[in-house]
């Protein structure tokens, strides 16, 4: 009875377990296995998110990061559109004993520029924070080898309207609803006030910044001295913009 309740236990196999190929940087399916390692609330649309990146990235390299360095390159003001420059340097340990030592140590960099044009408005008054973002997203999809993807941190979906290349110096959205407000509340010209100042233009958006500057200054005086409006300005019209 012994020996049968013996065999009958070596005749037990345990189920065999499947095990799970990790592909290498270099194979097709790496891409999709680094992005299977996030979890849905770290995906907007699909595309992943700089901190999902930053979560899995030593994961997915089986690496150790030892330096992550944000430099501001470009500041934002009046005379560069209000773009800011960063970069961001990834510097990394990986943790491989068959290599050689020299070759452990990794680093990688990414850049971005934000401005109005290039950024969603609820964003645009924090444009180093954003350009931050990007750069540290674009360092970590360099390092990790990522094919086709985008950080969702490098998206615009709501860009600020009039976005325009050769928009450097020239007129805010803001300058010119301040102008549109004030006008109304005097009553005053808008098209005939920039004629008669020689910034006479046939698009608002045309306007050079420093100019807006001096009509909102002179709207400013106008409006603690009305009585020196001149007459030949009076008269709103809202078809000036």
């Amino acid at each position: 009875m012994m020996s049968k309740l013996k065999k009958d236990v070596a005749e037990v196999k345990p189920e065999a377990q499947e095990t799970v190929k990790i592909p290498s940087h270099n194979d097709l399916e790496w891409t999709d296995y680094v992005l299977s390692l996030l979890s849905e609330d770290e995906k907007i649309k699909g595309n992943p998110t700089t901190d999902g990146l930053r979560r899995i990235f030593e994961i997915a390299l089986k690496c150790t990061v030892v330096g992550s360095d944000t430099d501001v390159i470009q500041s934002p003001s009046p005379e560069n559109e209000k773009r800011a420059t960063v970069t961001h340097k990834l510097t990394y340990i990986l943790n491989d004993s068959s290599l050689a030592p020299e070759l452990l140590m990794r680093s990688t960099t990414g850049a971005a520029d934000v401005y109005w044009g290039n950024c969603d408005k609820i964003y645009r008054n924090h444009p180093v924070a954003v350009a931050e973002t990007r750069a540290e997203g674009r360092a970590l999809r360099r390092a990790l080898k990522l094919r086709k993807v985008v950080a969702a941190e490098e998206l615009t979906e709501e860009a600020e309207d009039h976005p325009d290349a050769n928009s450097v110096n020239k007129v805010t959205n803001n300058q010119i609803n301040f102008i549109d407000v004030i006008a109304q509340r005097l009553n005053i010209n808008i098209s005939k006030l920039l004629k008669q100042q020689s910034m006479e233009v046939k698009n608002v958006y045309d306007l050079a910044h420093q100019d807006a500057v001096d009509i909102i200054r002179l709207l400013s005086k106008y409006q603690q001295s009305v009585g020196e409006i001149p007459e030949d300005i009076i008269g709103y019209n809202n078809e000036w913009k």
